[in-house]
């Protein structure tokens, strides 16, 4: 049975009334147009309307619209080529964030020597930040992603083989390297020659300590994320500062997360999550359903625990069992049944952006699904949530989900047909049903009288007019998902 979130009925009543945006378009007071071309020198930081949401230094509510990539290895003059191409995709479709390791092998600045630094490799950085900046992206770097320290020839982003003893290095173990001082003032050292370079750069608006790092094992990792959240702020003033941990997809994963949440100096809730059909880790049913239920169902449980912070959803995706590869869903996936709710969800849901797909060439390039986050990127264009205050909620009528963020003069719903889903459409191979007449009646929790309604289309792009009676809207056919809006004046 489908999952169905209850409303959340939390901070319903809202604070004083604020502006919604000055720019309006006839079809949706929001824009279907892109933001105008150009960085200014402004850092990422949490708004200080709403600490749900980001903004910029000079004041503006920033969206995430974000994906993951990481630089391939080889000639660099080929490397660069394809990150321009894919950065040019991204940006041109509305991407405005990326979340990059900068531990991959092309970029990584330890790589020959312990504790020495490789100076081609920051040139590589500073030409990807200039990319960035061209293309108008954010970059958030992930600064490790190794999961052990040993003299063997396992892949790259599982074991650090240059700090093994056993190959010449410092250290016996990776438990040595972030349990101990010695350790500590390793990886801080190495951060520190990072911030040296890029502490100023604006096109980097955060740093992750490691990518998913309860995969070390052990319990070393809460106590490594508490002293270098603030260790590593220091070296970057400007910047936001957070820690990741694997897929939220067993009850060791909620516990992991539960005490992760109660770190102050975690400067956002960072939250990782894919279908999984395995069950080698004990998985369970939440990372089986469809996808609007499992990502609803992840950021439920973070906002449950009460951080009143921004929460990103920071890696998405489907996998064969037990993360042994992409998804076989993918091949059948044309349309971008997954992408779309992907990308989509979690906003509604109250997470501060879009969700980053993990996948970037295996599907989001190969099925040419790029389109999709301009989709994204065209609905929230204009959109102020921290100036409104939303507040998300949801519910469901006629095998519809509906997820909605109440403001103060514009709520926003997202409507999710229920009877199409990946399962219907990619393993049964079932064509998805339009949606008729369908009534919407704005549930009487949100309150006030709406005067405008328009719908909007993400499978076609459209906006359309639509008049509210009776304190109901009749959407237009739709088929697997539509977004209402609804404004008080």
């Amino acid at each position: 049975m489908k999952y169905v979130r209850p409303f959340l009925l939390v901070h319903l009543l809202l604070q004083a009334f604020s502006s919604y945006g000055q720019n309006t378009a006839r079809h949706n007071g929001l824009s279907t147009q892109p933001p105008p071309a150009g960085n200014k020198a402004s850092f990422i930081q949490i708004s200080p309307k709403d600490p749900a949401y980001f903004a910029t230094t000079d004041g503006k509510t920033w969206i995430p619209v974000m994906m993951n990539f990481i630089v391939p290895d080889g000639e660099e003059e080929k490397v660069f080529s394809t990150v321009e191409t894919y950065f040019r995709r991204f940006s041109s479709n509305g991407g405005n964030a990326l979340r990059i390791w900068i531990s991959s092998p092309f970029l990584e600045i330890e790589d020959q020597q312990p504790g020495k630094y490789n100076p081609q490799k920051f040139q590589r950085i500073d030409r990807l930040l200039l990319l960035a900046k061209r293309y108008h992206i954010r970059i958030k770097f992930t600064l490790q992603n190794f999961w052990m320290i040993a003299d063997s020839p396992v892949g790259w982003w599982k074991n650090n083989r240059l700090l093994s003893l056993g190959s010449g290095g410092p250290f016996k173990d990776i438990h040595e390297y972030i349990g101990s001082k010695r350790g500590r003032a390793a990886y801080l050292a190495r951060v520190s020659a990072l911030a040296e370079k890029y502490k100023d750069n604006p096109q980097i608006f955060s740093w992750e300590l490691w990518n998913e790092m309860e995969s070390v094992g052990g319990d070393d990792w809460f106590s490594f994320t508490a002293t270098m959240l603030d260790s590593v702020k220091a070296l970057f003033p400007h910047h936001l500062i957070v820690q990741t941990l694997g897929s939220l997809h067993s009850l060791t994963q909620e516990s992991n997360y539960s005490k992760l949440i109660t770190l102050k100096n975690d400067a956002y809730l960072t939250i990782h999550r894919y279908l999984d059909p395995g069950t080698a880790w004990g998985q369970y049913r939440f990372v089986q359903m469809p996808s609007d239920s499992l990502i609803a169902t992840a950021v439920d449980f973070v906002k449950a625990k009460g951080a009143h912070k921004p929460v990103v959803f920071n890696e998405v995706g489907a996998v064969a069992a037990n993360h042994s590869g992409p998804s076989p869903l993918y091949a059948a996936d044309t349309a971008g049944v997954l992408i779309h709710d992907m990308i989509f969800t979690p906003f509604f849901c109250g997470a501060a952006g879009s969700g980053a797909l993990w996948h970037w060439d295996a599907y989001v390039d190969k099925q040419q699904l790029w389109y999709h986050f301009r989709r994204f990127a065209n609905l929230v264009h204009g959109l102020d949530p921290a100036a409104q205050k939303m507040v998300p909620f949801s519910f469901r009528k006629d095998s519809v989900d509906c997820y909605g963020l109440k403001g103060e003069t514009t709520t926003l719903i997202w409507c999710r047909d229920g009877r199409n889903n990946w399962k219907t459409e990619l393993v049964y191979h079932q064509k998805p049903l339009p949606k008729d007449h369908f009534i919407l009646k704005t549930p009487s929790i949100l309150g006030g009288q709406y005067k405008k309604a328009q719908a909007y289309d993400p499978w076609t792009d459209r906006w359309s007019d639509m008049p509210v009676e009776k304190d109901a809207v009749v959407l237009p056919r739709f088929t697997r998902s539509i977004v209402v809006l609804l404004k008080t004046r």
